[in-house]
């Protein structure tokens, strides 16, 4: 298996809007519940996914890496420092194609983002993950997070 993680580029422009709006049918039993017209909101999140993309490079701040398993897209990741003098940083948006999963590719990847924390000398990293998606709970365990946090949402 030949394997190619490395930051995004002008040229992948299709290729990270179609993993962002993997990532969000992924989490569509979450969407479900607050949109009635999901197509709508697709539309909006590949609007603002392509916006972002335009924006690729204009932040020292931003990471977004992409991973190739022999030369085709298996993910992404997205991550931010967003306080530098008490140093922290987010991991935004992981995702993985269902067929690369369990490769070692989503460890590779994080170790990645992890190493550009450590450059930007971030002390503390989060993340957050739906209470429903056991195995990505279980990744950033056996990765060394902590969950400190929960969240609740109402539908109004």
């Amino acid at each position: 298996m030949s394997l190619e993680i490395r930051k995004i580029n002008q040229n992948d422009r299709e290729t990270f809007v179609e993993l962002s709006l993997a990532l969000t049918k992924f989490n569509r039993r979450q969407h479900d519940k607050h949109y009635a017209d999901f197509e709508e909101f697709l539309r909006v999140r590949k609007r603002r996914v392509e916006e972002r993309f335009d924006k690729i490079g204009q932040s020292p701040h931003t990471l977004i890496m992409m991973a190739f398993k022999n030369d085709q897209p298996a993910g992404y990741l997205r991550a931010f420092t967003y306080d530098k003098e008490l140093r922290r940083g987010c991991l935004d948006e992981f995702f993985l194609k269902e067929e690369t999963r369990g490769q070692g590719i989503g460890k590779t990847l994080l170790d990645a983002a992890i190493q550009w924390m450590k450059e930007r000398k971030v002390i503390r990293m989060i993340t957050s993950v739906y209470s429903w998606n056991a195995p990505a709970r279980a990744f950033y365990e056996e990765e060394g997070f902590l969950e400190h946090s929960s969240s609740y949402e109402k539908i109004i």
